[in-house]
């Protein structure tokens, strides 16, 4: 397992890695210099060389993590042997305000400042998401809201830990799509996201009262689907004898025999609600955007149609891969605004 942690300068990465002993770590600036003393006086080409040559020799190498970046302000730094090294890839998100902070107080680091941070993080972030959906990797946004700073990362430190014993979205994805593929009997899926698709509440909120500000950020990658999970340790209710939500019936008449429910809502509450409908459902801690995405892309490659429902973010990358794709909207006729400056351009908005 090759794992790769990204983020800005200033945002923490090596106090994260300085607390890992369950994977080999390394450095990548040190790594760097050390395969070249004259790195640094090197011009882009050189450096770019130099990294080729590194990412390659960490090729040989079954398990580690290193850190990383993407860019240096317009200067993408990013390569394709870089891409190919890592298996997993981690980006640690820190608030633009508290980066700006952060630099301002570095002498290293100041330089930094001229570039505008939050378009610099969000292309790091866009990037790497990209790259990583175009090759089945995983992707994860290390966030913690609403502070946008971590004190504390020993949650992160424990996200690692799942990932090095076998986490991953993208495994997942591909168990769920060998089910689908299993029972399937005809040539087009319909796949179906739960809460404010399905449903038109949110289930979790109407039967405990869950709320959370872990999609704040409105990253929906595994990371937030594993605290999410977290979080649901700590409420209790009571089994249900009666549907506790009501269905959107656009939806719901979409329901075909080979329909599937995608869901990152909490498991008992969904395990009642499909057996109610006769459906298969898919759910958990490894349910995130990219989940959805990669089932959609394995059930394609296996010669099926995907018809797509869903309301949201944690929904969009599926919905735009899947041949057909249905974009729930509210009440009142607006979408989602986990979607506001997202392309919605070939949905079908019901």
């Amino acid at each position: 397992m090759r794992i790769g942690l990204y983020g800005m300068p200033t945002a923490g990465k090596t106090h994260i890695l300085d607390q890992l002993d369950f994977i080999e770590v390394v450095v990548g600036s040190r790594l760097l210099r050390e395969y070249d003393p004259e790195f640094d006086s090197r011009d882009e080409a050189g450096r770019e060389q130099d990294r080729k040559a590194v990412a390659q020799l960490m090729m040989a190498k079954e398990t580690f993590i290193m850190d990383g970046h993407y860019a240096f302000g317009d200067e993408i730094a990013f390569t394709e042997d870089e891409g190919k090294m890592y298996d997993v890839y981690l980006y640690l998100y820190v608030s633009p305000d508290i980066i700006k902070e952060r630099m301002a107080a570095s002498d290293k680091n100041r330089k930094y400042l001229k570039y505008d941070i939050d378009e610099w993080q969000n292309t790091e972030i866009a990037g790497l998401r990209k790259y990583c959906q175009d090759n089945g990797k995983d992707f994860y946004v290390l966030d913690n809201p609403p502070d946008n700073c971590f004190e504390d990362v020993s949650g992160i430190i424990e996200f690692i830990r799942g990932i090095v014993n076998g986490y991953s979205c993208a495994g997942y994805a591909k168990e769920c799509a060998d089910h689908i593929l299993k029972k399937s009997k005809s040539d087009t899926i319909v796949l179906l996201d739960g809460d404010k698709t399905l449903t038109i509440e949110d289930s979790s909120g109407t039967v405990f009262g869950y709320k959370t500000h872990l999609y704040d950020g409105n990253f929906y990658t595994g990371y937030q689907a594993w605290k999410q999970n977290e979080e649901f340790k700590q409420y209790s209710f009571d089994n249900l004898t009666e549907m506790p939500v009501h269905f959107n019936e656009t939806v719901k008449n979409a329901i075909t025999e080979d329909t599937y429910i995608l869901t990152s809502g909490h498991e008992r509450i969904w395990r009642f609600i499909a057996k109610q409908l006769g459906l298969d459902f898919f759910y958990g801690t490894r349910m995130s955007a990219e989940t959805k995405l990669f089932i959609t892309k394995h059930l394609q490659a296996a010669g099926k149609r995907v018809v797509a429902y869903g309301d949201g973010m944690n929904d969009y990358f599926m919905l735009k891969q899947a041949d057909e794709g249905y974009l729930i909207a509210k009440r009142d006729g607006t979408i989602s605004r986990s979607l506001k400056g997202r392309d919605t351009e070939g949905l079908i908005i019901v």
